[in-house]
This record gives structure tokens, sequence and C-alpha cells, in this order.
């Protein structure tokens, strides 16, 4: 029989099945909520789970009484609770006995009830106990944390697949349709992160190399020209300069009200500045753009809110809102776009 021990990263594994949480049983629900995809759980198995959860009166899971722990209630109503059949609840019911989120402590016939004393009080019960949420509760919590670190620093590694690939666009167009092909067929799936450094070191393997750095510029050339145009000559040539001017923008509160609603609607019981920022994060992590968000927050809070502005007016029509800000960045910085093009005219 395969536990969450299995699951957990080096360790998590040293707490005491005695050392039991005293979470409510819900935020023992929710670890395993968070940690379902490294536990190899389906969706339908955390319902099965929660409906179970729902035929216990107490709040918390624990060993004071049989009923705060073990659930004896059919699997007929279990599956009515699930919106499941009987047949899903009981399939899904030996994958968590068999992961050790749940205990059979069921009679010799294997049927669930329960015994009552003469005051009403449970006095024994023959069902499904849910003992492990609470002592194995930091080990689904550690399972949990870990599978997220994994999933940033995954999406951390597309992110920048994304923006190499707009940086090859960008400078080379000929000869790397293959490589484009081949980089969508990955990015389409669920790498891994071995899959996900390959294709990096493809993509940066097929940039071309930039020699301009190695040609020494002469000063006479900087100065060939007429002195009335000798400071605008200087300037065009300074790329640092032009980057500079094009991500910047000076938004009034009506260009902001205009041209963002939404935006400007979540932010609008924002008592100071650092409440509306945190604001933003919430909003950036409902959207699911990840680690994309912080790339996008240190080009400025002005054009963090413009992007996120942006994306939100278009919410339904977008289908990966994190690709989507990734490329609306790259086509910034690549001088393609300009602040003033995402702010609707006057």
């Amino acid at each position: 029989m395969r536990t969450v021990r299995d699951f957990a990263p080096d360790g998590a594994t040293g707490q005491s099945a005695g050392q039991g949480s005293s979470a409510p049983k819900w935020q023992q629900l929710r670890a395993v909520e968070e940690a379902r995809e490294a536990l190899g759980l389906k969706a339908t198995s955390i319902n099965v789970l929660r409906a179970m959860l729902s035929f216990m009166s107490a709040d918390r899971v624990s060993e004071m009484a049989p009923d705060h722990h073990v659930v004896y209630a059919g699997n007929a109503a279990i599956a009515q609770r699930a919106h499941v059949s009987v047949q899903t609840v009981e399939r899904h019911i030996a994958k968590l006995v068999d992961l050790g989120i749940i205990q059979r402590v069921t009679a010799a016939n294997g049927k669930r009830w329960c015994r009552r004393d003469s005051a009403g009080q449970v006095a024994l019960v023959s069902g499904l106990s849910l003992l492990p949420l609470t002592t194995r509760h930091a080990e689904f919590t550690a399972v949990a944390a870990q599978y997220q670190r994994t999933q940033d620093s995954l999406r951390a590694l597309k992110d920048e697949c994304l923006l190499a690939l707009a940086r090859l666009q960008e400078v080379c167009c000929e000869g790397i349709q293959h490589l484009m092909d081949h980089a969508r067929t990955i990015l389409r799936r669920r790498p891994q992160q071995d899959v996900l450094q390959c294709l990096l070191n493809e993509i940066n393997a097929a940039m071309p190399v930039d020699n301009t750095a190695e040609e020494e510029v002469q000063p006479s050339k900087l100065r060939d020209g007429d002195i009335e145009n000798e400071g605008h000559k200087e300037h065009s040539l300074n790329p640092d300069s032009k980057k500079r001017k094009s991500l910047s923008i000076s938004l009034t509160q009506d260009d902001m009200e205009r041209s963002f609603p939404a935006l400007c609607a979540e932010l609008r019981f924002a008592r100071n500045n650092e409440e509306g920022l945190r604001m933003m994060d919430d909003i950036a992590q409902q959207l699911r753009l990840g680690q994309a968000w912080w790339k996008c927050k240190e080009m400025g809070p002005a054009i963090s809110f413009i992007l996120l502005g942006y994306i939100l007016e278009r919410v339904d029509s977008v289908q990966n809102h994190r690709s989507y800000l990734v490329s609306m960045m790259g086509r910034l910085e690549a001088g393609e776009i300009e602040l003033e093009q995402l702010v609707r005219p006057l």
C-alpha cells in the first residue's frame, strides 16, 4: 500500500503519527487539495472526500469520539452529496485508502453503521476513518508546498522559453520554422524541467551572435553633422535612452478610468498605494500570471498597471493570460509597440 510518505519531500516524514494537527477539517482538506496532483488524485477524489467530511458534525477530525473521525454514511449517500455515481464513489474511496488518506475501520462484513447508548451518544462506529487528515496534516502541507515550488520553477522556465522565442523571432526570421514548431509542441503540453531547459538551450544556441558591441565607434562619426542637429543624432544613437522614452508614460486619473475601467473598479476601495499594489498582486494571481507578473512589476508601477488593466479588459477573449503578458512585455521592450498604443485615445 502506498501512503503519502511516498510523495513527501525530504524531512517531511519525520512527523509522528501521534502529533496530530488541530487545524479545522476544511483546512486539512485544503492541504490535501493543494497536494492533489502530486499525490496522483483527481478532482473527483477531493469531492468525495469533501462529501465525507460534510457528514461529520464536528469541526475538527480527532480521536475524541468515534463520530469525530469515522464516517458511517453509505456509498449511496456519499454519491448523492458528491453528485457522482455509486461506482465512482467506490473507485475513489479505494484510491484514498490506497494512499493512506482515509482508513477502513469496518466490521467483518464490511458494513458501515453507528451504535448509540441510552443517552443518544455514539458508542461504536463501523465505517471510514478520516483520522489521517489530522495525523498527517504536516506531511500533506509539506507535499503541497514542495509541489507549488516545483510548479513555480516550471512556470518561470517556461516564461524564459517564451521570451527567448520572441527575441529569436525579432532578430532571425529564416531557418527557424522547425525550431518554432518544435517549441510550440513542447509548450502546449506539460513538460518537465529537463525538457524545458533543453528547449531553452536550443533557442539560445539558434540566436545569432551580435558583434556590434565589438565594433568601436569613432567619435568623429558621432559629430558628423550640423551643430543644431548634433544633440538629436546622439540621442538617436543611444538605444537605452530610446527604450526609456518608449517605456515612459504619464497617466491622468481620467486616462486610467477611460482606458482600464475594470481594473480601476477593482482598485477603487484601496486606501493607499501599497494596498492598491497588493490588490493588483491578487488580481494577477487570479489570472495565473505567475512569474511573468513579477517580471512585469520590475518594469515599474505605471507599466504593470497598464498591462494588467489591458489584460483585464480582454480577460474573456484571451486564452492564456500569462503568455499574453509575456508577449506584450517582449513587444514593448523590442519597441514594436508603445505604451500610448495600449491607452485609448482621448
